[in-house]
C-alpha cells in the first residue's frame, strides 16, 4: 500500500497466535490520526495502471503519468492510495476494448473497503523541439502537448462519479548527453517533459476527484476476530482514531434493475453492534474491542457510528 504519512513512535508491541495463525502485532500510538474528531476518515482508492493506446510509445509513459497523479493525490493528505498489487485478481483481465470494466472492478473493490477506483488513459502525447544548444551536454528546448482522460467509479454502487478529458501544453528544457541526432519521438518519452505536461493536465482534475470522493461514504472491513478483539483493515493512515466507535453491519445485497440489469446499488446489511478502536497494527490496520452486540464475522462492514 502507498502510505500517505510517515512513520510513528511505538510505545508497545505485542502479538499472539490463533491456532496456526499468528495475530498481527499491536502498536499503541499516542497521537491524533486525523485533524479533529469530526473529520471523516480518509477514503481509500485504487488507481489502475494507466492505459496508453499509443503503439509507438514505451510503457514508461503510462507509468510516469500514473505516478504523477498518485503523487498529486497523496500531497492532499485526504486519501489513501492502495497498491495495485493488493488487488486479489489480475487487473489485465478487466481491460477490454481500450478501457477497464469498472463495474466488475467496483464489485471487488467494494469488498476490500475501497471508496473508488480510478482509470486514467493517455489519449495523446506530442513533443516538438524548439531549440537545440551545441555541445556534448546540451539543453534542448521542447514543447509537450498532452491529452489525458479519467474515469472514476464508486465502489459501493459501481456508478461513474467522474469522467473528464484534460489537455495541457508545456514548454520546458531537457538535457541530452552525447547524442548526435534524435527525433521528436524521443522527447515524447522524456520523464521530465511527460511529468510536467501530465501534471498540468491533471491540475484542474485533482480538486474534482477529491470533491467526488468526499461525497462517498467511508467503509472498512473486519479482517480477523480473536475473542473480544476485532482486527480491522483500516487504521491510523486511514484516519481512524483510538476511541472511535464504529458500527458493524453484515454485507448488504446488490440490487439490479429488472428491466436493464444495471446495478442500482447495495442495500444496507443488518446492524450487528459496535466496536471501539483501541490500537493499531501493520501498515494501516486497527484493533478494536467489542462495545455492543455479537455475531461479528470476517468481512463484515465497518462504518463510523
Amino acid at each position: 500500500m502507498v502510505l500517505t504519512t510517515g512513520g510513528c513512535s511505538l510505545l508497545a508491541s505485542r502479538s499472539g497466535t490463533i491456532g496456526d495463525k499468528v495475530t498481527p502485532p499491536v502498536r499503541d500510538v499516542p497521537y491524533q490520526a486525523r485533524l479533529s474528531q469530526e473529520a471523516a476518515p480518509r477514503k481509500r482508492v485504487m488507481i489502475l495502471p494507466f492505459i496508453d493506446p499509443g503503439s509507438t510509445r514505451s510503457e514508461k509513459v503510462a507509468l510516469i503519468a500514473r505516478e504523477s497523479l498518485v503523487r498529486q493525490l497523496l500531497k492532499t493528505n485526504n486519501v489513501v492510495v492502495i497498491s495495485n498489487n493488493d488487488f486479489p485478481k489480475d487487473l489485465s483481465q478487466y481491460l477490454k476494448s481500450g478501457e477497464y470494466d469498472l463495474e466488475a472492478l467496483a464489485k471487488i473493490a467494494g469488498g476490500m473497503g475501497l471508496a473508488a477506483v480510478i482509470e486514467g488513459k493517455i489519449v495523446e502525447v506530442k513533443a516538438k523541439r524548439l531549440g537545440d544548444a551545441i555541445g556534448l551536454v546540451r539543453e534542448v528546448r521542447a514543447k509537450m502537448d498532452a491529452t489525458v482522460s479519467l474515469r472514476m467509479v464508486a465502489a459501493k454502487n459501481a456508478k461513474i462519479v467522474l469522467s473528464e478529458v484534460r489537455s495541457a501544453t508545456l514548454e520546458d528544457s531537457t538535457t541530452r548527453i552525447a547524442e548526435r541526432a534524435f527525433s521528436d519521438r524521443y522527447l515524447e518519452e522524456d520523464p521530465k517533459l511527460i511529468e510536467g505536461a501530465v501534471l498540468s493536465a491533471f491540475k484542474g482534475t485533482v480538486p474534482r476527484i477529491l470533491q467526488a470522493i468526499d461525497k462517498l461514504n467511508w467503509e472498512g472491513r473486519i479482517a480477523m476476530i480473536k475473542g473480544d478483539r476485532v482486527f480491522l483493515n483500516a487504521g491510523r493512515l486511514t484516519g481512524l482514531q483510538v476511541g472511535d466507535i464504529l458500527k458493524i453491519t453484515e454485507e448488504g445485497e446488490d440490487v439490479y434493475d429488472p428491466e436493464t440489469g444495471v446495478l442500482i446499488g447495495r442495500v444496507p446489511g443488518r446492524l450487528k453492534g459496535t466496536v471501539e478502536v483501541v490500537s493499531y497494527f501493520g501498515k494501516d490496520g486497527s484493533v478494536a474491542v467489542i462495545h455492543s452486540g455479537s455475531g461479528f464475522r470476517e468481512n463484515d462492514l465497518v462504518e463510523l457510528y
